[in-house]
């Protein structure tokens, strides 16, 4: 209630009193997950919310007793313990832990925690509904991630794994780790990742976990955070994937001293996979067509650089590849078909009567370019320097070219 004074009725004299009412609901429930939710006021109003849904409640009050449903999360229907509202909550923000059970469970320590956020609104409480950390796995691995001695199970799916650590707040541990899930972890500190901070405004960087064959799988850590503020989204990728844009099907594989290392991953067109090499520093990559085998020489996929394989097919004579790579975030290696001006050198002989021989530097295989004719040229063999050994007459010379991404 707010008293203003006012004028008489057709008057300029000031001599009256009037009262203006504002009436707020009680309570303000916003739903800030990914789910649907249901949630219970005093048992007297029911009411369900869709991710990002804000409802206003009419029957309860500050002191109310609230029970939240989780209909579906893991194929589970969870229910919450009371939140009651006369209880202070933790930390600054007087937030509440909402611990979830599985009532057809029959382990009773099968837990799910979201937080409820309660600030004062225009003499109502507006109450926040959240999880503080989204994991989302975009990997083709079983992860396990750990928070203060918590773990959770990450598997492979597209919506993201819900978070919540037992503190919060000021009180939280910001550092998490991840491994591969299934895999023995006796020896913790060879298994897990190392401990990255959840902390921040936004970050990327790698982290590694390595397996008992001493294969260590190189993931992308992405955390940024939500457009409300209370949430962070981490994005686990892998730190190397190879995309097919071109318009045949591809197998790839990582060699080390031509012995190939695991098997040969397919690829169809317009397909993005995931590539885990065993020896990232050592290894390099070839690529075949799957339809009649034809292989490409071996090329660097840790270095940044783009090149026209050679395939030796009459229909598909040559994949362009590009290995787009920084120091911070993942690897991609994008295959796309050969099209005229990718091959990276243009070479063209402009004297009148002598012809020009050529080849890369350290090859026996001599091309030879009459007078007055041009030709594209690719290397090779991309490992190779990127040099040419270039002939007229008695006379030759080696020509460098700089790598440019």
């Amino acid at each position: 209630k707010e008293l203003t004074d006012a004028y008489s009725e057709n008057t300029d004299q000031i001599n009256r009193t009037s009262f203006n009412l504002y009436i707020h609901p009680a309570l303000h429930l916003t739903n800030l997950l990914p789910i649907d939710i249901e949630c219970s006021i005093d048992n007297v109003e029911q009411f369900a919310l869709k991710p990002s849904q804000l409802y206003l409640v009419t029957s309860g009050s500050r002191s109310s007793s609230l029970l939240f449903t989780i209909p579906s999360y893991d194929n589970i229907k969870w229910i919450s313990e009371p939140v009651d509202l006369k209880v202070e909550g933790k930390g600054d923000f007087n937030e509440h832990i909402v611990i979830f059970r599985n009532k057809a469970a029959s382990n009773p320590q099968q837990i799910l925690r979201m937080v409820l956020r309660v600030d004062t609104f225009h003499e109502s409480y507006r109450l926040l509904f959240y999880s503080p950390l989204w994991i989302l796995n975009r990997t083709d691995l079983k992860l396990e991630f750990q928070i203060e001695n918590n773990r959770t199970f990450i598997d492979v799916i597209e919506r993201p794994h819900l978070v919540c650590p037992e503190k919060i707040g000021s009180e939280a541990n910001k550092k998490g780790q991840i491994c591969v899930y299934g895999v023995d972890q006796g020896d913790a500190a060879a298994k897990w990742s190392e401990k990255f901070s959840l902390g921040v405004i936004k970050s990327t960087g790698l982290t590694s976990c390595r397996v008992p064959n001493d294969q260590i799988y190189m993931i992308c850590v992405d955390i940024a955070t939500s457009s409300f503020g209370l949430t962070k989204l981490v994005t686990l990728s892998p730190a190397m994937v190879v995309i097919n844009k071109s318009t045949v099907g591809i197998e790839v594989v990582e060699t080390v001293s031509n012995e190939e290392q695991g098997k040969w991953e397919t690829i169809n067109p317009e397909q993005l996979i995931p590539f885990w090499p065993r020896n990232i520093k050592e290894s390099v990559m070839r690529v075949r067509y799957t339809h009649n085998q034809i292989t490409s020489s071996p090329f660097n996929m840790n270095q940044k650089h783009r090149t026209l394989l050679r395939m030796e097919d009459e229909e598909c004579p040559a994949i362009y590849v590009e290995v787009a790579a920084t120091d911070f975030d993942s690897v991609k290696v994008i295959f796309e078909d050969y099209k005229i001006g990718d091959a990276p050198l243009l070479i063209v002989n402009s004297l009148e009567n002598e012809p020009v021989s050529f080849c890369q530097v350290n090859d026996v295989r001599t091309q030879i370019l009459p007078p007055s004719n041009y030709v594209y040229y690719t290397w090779t063999d991309p490992i190779l320097p990127r040099e040419l050994t270039v002939s007229c007459r008695s006379k030759s010379a080696k020509i460098g070219f700089t790598v440019r991404g």
